[in-house]
């Protein structure tokens, strides 16, 4: 899938994935996310089948998660 097609699922499954953690609400780190981003790679999410195009997929990801407001820098 693309970039963009897999954007949205991994958005989704991350606000499925922060409610299962005692992270406080609006207060997710990027530690929070890489946390994320690794369970999605030990698990060998489908989520994460993309081509970063040169980027690493755990800043890819990290930049969806902050530009949609859901972790901070």
């Amino acid at each position: 899938m693309k970039q963009q097609e897999l954007k949205p699922l991994i958005i989704e499954q991350w606000d499925q994935w922060v409610q299962t953690q005692p992270i406080e609400s609006g207060h997710a780190s990027a530690r929070d996310s890489f946390k994320f981003f690794l369970e999605l790679e030990d698990a060998q999410s489908p989520l994460l089948n993309f081509q970063p195009r040169g980027r690493d997929k755990w800043a890819i990801v990290h930049d969806w998660l902050l530009n949609e407001g859901r972790v901070a820098n």
